[in-house]
């Protein structure tokens, strides 16, 4: 089967959306199939959009998204279909909707990603300030690939359900497919098993890895953290990705490592130390479509503790490779949850694997992209 592949960046970057992209494409050309990449594509903008842009936030405090246009889909979608002249096809591909927007082709169009514009509006905290301008057009724009979709795929159940109850699509075509892990290798069973074996028995390690502090939830870990130091537990939390504001001093049961680059080898081999190291990652993000992150630390049998929203239930079932809580979570039912797991050693351990064959069972990309790829061939 021959894959056509549009993003409006170029996706054969890893450095483009945290990797994802790049790894769904490779995934997709695994097993003898072909992949053709479209993108980078030009964005061409309405006449005096950037003037009306800066007077929109001027005088109402509101955002004219040029990524919500209605104009620059078109202009994607019409340069995706001059270069699908120029191959052979079997169906066309994107984790975007603004390349396929407005394709109009004989081949299948499949849209795979995880969120649709009308479920982050008030979600999202960059999206609370788009003009009515911006979400008519949002929501235009969604509609109207969900339209020319042949399969809706998404990575979570709550996306998969907005693409139905917001914008009206068809259950036929509705699916969910989770992401997997963006990292390019991973322990096998053995090294796994010994990795969970030899984690701490005298120390609690909580892990926190990304780069939005307050979206992320950090205030809660680090509150966490300090309420299980202070009741006398031997704590140890890790921070990844973000340096905590006003965090000083650092507190003793705190290790602030910063930016660690996923594409460096020595930053690779760091962030794979750090995780089988960990007892737990603990990001108990206020929005989230999806969250890699959950993935990748699975990948290394590390269970997750996290919050109940967006997408984050399709990845991390309670009490199989972690645990989700409600938004309004006390401090303490969280210390009470750590503690608990602590404290019954083969339980965790039994956690920790149980994580782990999540990963290898459903996410990771080649699982993903075989379910897909698999689906596709039905509509072809």
């Amino acid at each position: 089967m021959k894959i056509a592949y549009t993003t409006t960046f170029n996706a054969e970057d890893v450095h483009n959306w945290s990797g994802t992209p790049f790894h769904m494409a490779q995934a997709l050309a695994e097993d003898g199939d072909s992949l053709v990449y479209i993108g980078s594509l030009k964005r061409k903008l309405p006449p005096f959009f950037k003037i009306k842009q800066a007077w929109q936030h001027y005088l109402a405090g509101q955002r004219e998204s040029p990524r919500f246009n209605i104009t620059a889909a078109k202009y994607y979608s019409a340069q995706v279909n001059q270069q699908l002249g120029r191959h052979d096809v079997d169906a066309i591909v994107s984790p975007l909707i603004n390349p396929i927007a407005y394709l109009d082709t004989k081949q299948p169009i499949i849209l795979w990603t995880d969120a649709l514009y009308a479920s982050l509006l008030g979600f999202y905290p960059p999206f609370n300030y788009h003009s009515a301008k911006t979400i008519l057009q949002g929501n235009e724009i969604t509609a109207a690939c969900l339209s020319r979709c042949r399969l809706a795929i998404f990575s979570s159940d709550w996306a998969a359900h907005s693409a139905i109850e917001l914008y009206g699509a068809s259950r036929d075509k509705v699916k969910v497919v989770p992401f997997g892990a963006n990292i390019d290798s991973h322990p096998h069973f053995t090294e796994i098993q010994n990795i969970v074996k030899h984690r701490a028995t005298d120390k609690i390690k909580l892990l926190f890895l990304a780069k939005s502090w307050e979206r992320k939830g950090g205030d809660v870990v680090l509150a966490v953290a300090k309420a299980l130091y202070e009741a006398g537990y031997p704590v140890e939390l890790s921070i990844a990705g973000y340096y905590p504001p006003k965090l000083n001093p650092i507190p003793p049961y705190v290790k602030c490592l910063g930016f660690i680059s996923k594409h460096s080898a020595e930053g690779k081999e760091k962030i794979r130390q750090i995780l089988a190291d960990t007892h737990f990652l603990f990001v108990p993000s206020r929005a989230e479509a999806y969250g890699i992150v959950f993935c990748e630390a699975n990948a290394f049998a590390v269970p997750c503790l996290t919050s109940y929203v967006g997408g984050i239930s399709t990845i991390v079932k309670d009490n199989i490779n972690g645990m989700t809580f409600g938004l309004d979570a006390s401090v303490k039912s969280y210390c009470d949850y750590i503690v608990n797991m602590m404290q019954n050693r083969p339980r965790y351990e039994a956690m920790a694997m149980a994580s782990y064959n999540e990963f290898i069972e459903r996410l990771n990309w080649r699982a993903a992209a075989k379910a897909v790829k698999k689906m596709i061939a039905e509509k072809v």
